[in-house]
């Protein structure tokens, strides 16, 4: 989890310093030739032969952007979008790549203390409605990457439908009426490699704890006599121990997540030890990153979607086909995180728990080659597939073969209520964009390209 101060326009004016450094090397010639000589820091406009990026300010004193707009209007420019992440990030591909294909991009890149669902959504909405004060600009399309995506799912499904889009009685923490009213309305969504939210940690819940000590070892998933083999970090385990993992897995989680709720009942009432919030500790349990989750180890799981999708290829073909994940397994590396504060423990209170990380299992909860079972998506505001379901504007979700959420992202497309929405995967990109090996050619460029294919088609919006 991380946490940031609202540092406001200092931040930004870093945040240029950093482009420029890398726009010194995209420029022809290198550093040379381009207005800020490498070292230098830029606190004015960016300027490049393909875009231009402008600060600009969105209200509130720590809501604001950088605008990329393209060297040349040309015909793409009715349509703008707004890229929001949920907390600082520095490098957003997005802004730049569009930018460079004809798109105005206002990249928003929220300063939060605090960690909520609510992260960087007043500054979409805001967002969105500065773009609509700009000449010429018809539609608006929000987009976030990762961990964005469910925050940019939960952001359309309450701008569409209102505070009871975050309110129905399934949901754990339900949000407060203040906060999910008067947001702008997007025209359309784009997902890039969207992780589906809360399920990232009820998936990630170690079940070889128990209390705060590893010490089930029949359910330790790094045990060889599990099916793990240490050397090459990755498993093929058995049908018997997959089934005794997964519903040890539900059931911890659901512990964990009754407790929190206990907890917070006694908050409410006044009984609790504490006022207005309770620690909670939960030992072998992230949010993401190194995890005990069975299907870093064994790629088999969540290997391919259940149908035939577009895959854009490095040879320049986009057929349908069922989309195979190409990911490595990343057993070594979680591994050496076992036991460490920074990656196998949750230091969080109760309600940032229920507010951000609990979701409901049940005892059918498992991971298969192209699904998830037993999660009730609609249970946390974090949900990226709950969320799909109040989404009607037309939406891209955009997956990367050598990262895990191909099937998490074939769930959320399905889950869509919007009659036009596309599923796609970038064939051997990583998370990132980049290539997992030089054969799969420019993949970053074959993203970007087929946004642009999907922003700029007539009729669309």
């Amino acid at each position: 989890m991380f946490k940031f101060s609202k540092i406001g326009l200092s931040a930004v004016l870093v945040y240029l310093a950093y482009l420029s450094s890398v726009q010194a090397q995209e420029a022809p010639g290198g550093a040379q030739d381009n207005p800020v000589r490498a070292g230098n820091a830029q606190t004015g406009p960016i300027q490049t032969d393909k875009y231009r990026a402008t600060y600009v300010k969105l209200g509130a004193s720590n809501a604001e952007g950088l605008l990329y707009e393209p060297a040349k209007q040309g015909s793409k420019s009715d349509v703008a979008v707004v890229f929001t992440f949920p907390r600082a990030t520095f490098g957003a591909e997005p802004a730049p790549e569009l930018a460079s294909r004809g798109y105005r991009v206002l990249l928003v890149t929220p300063f939060t203390e605090d960690e909520s669902p609510f992260d960087g959504v007043r500054e979409t909405s805001q967002g969105i409605r500065y773009l609509r004060t700009l000449p010429g600009i018809q539609r608006v399309v929000v987009m976030s990457h990762s961990g964005g995506g469910r925050m940019m799912a939960f952001y359309v499904d309450v701008a569409l439908n209102g505070p009871a889009a975050c309110q129905n009685p399934e949901i754990l923490y339900p949000c407060k009426t203040e906060e999910a009213t008067d947001l702008a309305k997007p025209d359309g969504l784009v997902l890039l490699d969207s992780a589906p939210g809360a399920f990232n940690t009820a998936v990630s819940i170690d079940p070889a704890f128990a209390g705060n000590e590893r010490t089930n070892l029949k359910l330790d998933m790094y045990s060889a006599a599990n099916g793990f083999d240490a050397k090459a970090g990755s498993a093929r385990y058995s049908d018997d121990f997959r089934k005794r993992y997964f519903a040890a897995q539900s059931a911890r989680n659901m512990e964990i997540v009754n407790n929190a709720v206990a907890q917070l009942k006694l908050l409410q009432e006044g009984k609790a030890t504490y006022k207005g919030d309770m620690p909670l500790v939960i030992p072998g349990a992230v949010d993401g990153g190194f995890a005990a989750s069975l299907h870093h180890v064994d790629t088999s799981l969540l290997s391919h979607t259940k149908h035939p999708h577009t895959l854009l290829k490095a040879d320049g073909t986009a057929p349908e086909v069922v989309i195979q994940s190409v990911r490595p397994p990343i057993g070594s590396q979680n591994a050496r995180e076992l036991n460490s504060l920074c990656c196998d423990s949750l230091n969080y209170t109760v309600r940032h728990f229920l507010a951000n990380d609990a979701i409901r299992t049940t005892k059918d909860f498992a991971e298969t080659e192209d699904d998830i079972l037993g999660v009730d998506w609609k249970s946390s505001l974090r949900s990226t597939p709950g969320s799909a379901e109040g989404i009607t504007v037309p939406t891209l979700v955009l997956a990367m073969s050598c990262f895990q959420f191909i099937v998490p992202d074939e769930i959320i497309y399905d889950h869509l209520a919007a009659k036009d929405k596309t599923y796609a995967a970038v064939e051997g990109a990583l998370h990132n964009f980049g290539p997992c090996k030089p054969d799969y050619g420019d993949t970053k460029k074959r993203t970007f390209d087929f946004v642009d294919n999907w922003l700029s088609k007539p009729g669309r919006f």
